[in-house]
């Protein structure tokens, strides 16, 4: 998908495992939490401090990340982020 320049969304943990899947550093976010984004930015990434009702966005790559249940404690905190990146996504596929 990526190489075809699609954008991709990825969220709450899943963002950790962009810097083993692509071999070029990415902008992303789990959220806040330090040790994991030291071991990201350890990976080759560049992690961005982001609150649960926000995303990152990679524009060189088309990629979207947001901490979702990485900070959230219930659904509403988490769709809030979610539904920013869902919309970025369908604006970056355009």
């Amino acid at each position: 998908m990526h190489q075809a320049g699609k954008p991709l969304g990825f969220m709450c943990i899943a963002p950790a495992m962009l810097p083993k899947i692509f071999d070029f550093p990415l902008r992303l976010t789990i959220g806040t939490d330090i040790d994991t984004a030291e071991v990201l930015e350890e990976m080759g990434a560049e992690h961005v401090p982001c609150p649960v009702d926000d995303i990152v966005v990679d524009e060189d790559n088309k990629i979207v990340t947001t901490p979702a249940y990485m900070l959230a404690q219930n659904i509403a905190e988490a769709a809030s982020g979610i539904d920013k990146l869902v919309s970025r996504v369908l604006v970056l596929a355009e």
